[in-house]
């Protein structure tokens, strides 16, 4: 058995030494060196292909921190109410350009005793909230009287129109809510009692609403030191509506349409 085995080696080295002649003679022939001879190629490592870093998100912009909600003001008591009242009140024309109109002293009482005689029809004399327009009516000499309202007499009212006008609805309906409670003490101290300050507020509207318009020019008479209407349905109005005259048609309109857009938010509070 040992000398099969021998033999069986001796058989496997001839072979592999013919084997290696005779491709040693192929090669040769062509000039060409044999290959060498690889035991066994170790396979290359795959190099990890790294996984791409992820990007980083920028920070969200930090939101901005919310006003500091404005302290809840007091309300002063009626009698020492003049300051921030007229305050108040200035702050509805830019540059401070109702000063010049404006009345600074018992300025809600003087107010809520304009409201209430204007809910009658008519204007108040004595004690007004407002200074008076300057200067003296303008009349034209022409016409059947020989003298008529002119037309440069609207102009002494442009400003005080222009700026009641462009006042804004929204701070107005503000500043009369937190105001309200001095104009319904103030209105208290007139000794009515079956209306509520605000009723009386929007019927002195009313009034103003229901002005006439008037055919042009208007004809004056001067019976003595003052003018008056030529026409005697003219001269029987009442003086809020003759007031309505006096500022001219363009300018009664305006005030129209700013008091119609007043109502309309002044409607939707409930005022006790």
């Amino acid at each position: 058995m040992e000398e099969n085995r021998n033999y069986g080696w001796i058989a496997v080295l001839i072979v592999v030494v013919a084997l290696a002649a005779a491709a040693y003679l192929f090669y040769s022939r062509k000039g060409e060196k044999p290959p060498e001879a690889k035991l066994f190629e170790v396979p290359k490592k795959e190099e990890a292909i790294p996984e791409p870093k992820p990007e980083l998100e920028e920070p969200a912009p930090a939101e901005p921190a919310p006003a500091p909600a404005e302290p809840e003001r007091e309300l002063p008591p009626l009698d020492e109410s003049d300051g921030p009242v007229l305050k108040d009140l200035r702050s509805l024309a830019p540059g401070d350009a109702l000063s010049r109109w404006l009345v600074s002293d018992e300025v809600i009482r003087k107010w809520v005793a304009a409201v209430n005689t204007a809910s009658q029809g008519q204007l108040i004399h004595k004690h007004r909230p407002f200074k008076n327009i300057r200067g003296s009516i303008a009349v034209s000499e022409e016409g059947a009287t020989g003298m008529v309202l002119s037309e440069e007499n609207y102009h002494r009212y442009d400003v005080p129109v222009r700026l009641f006008a462009q006042m804004d609805t929204d701070t107005a309906v503000k500043l009369y809510r937190f105001w309200y409670p001095r104009l319904a003490q103030a209105y208290g101290e007139l000794g009515i009692r079956n209306k509520t300050f605000h009723q009386v507020l929007l019927q002195a509207i009313d009034r103003v609403l229901e002005a006439p318009q008037v055919e042009q020019p208007i004809q004056l008479v001067r019976p003595s030191v003052y003018y008056k209407f030529a026409d005697p349905k003219l001269e029987k109005l009442p003086g809020l509506h003759k007031l309505m005259i006096r500022i001219g048609p363009d300018h009664a309109e305006r005030v129209k349409e700013k008091l119609r857009e007043l109502k309309s938010e002044l409607q939707s509070l409930q005022m006790d």
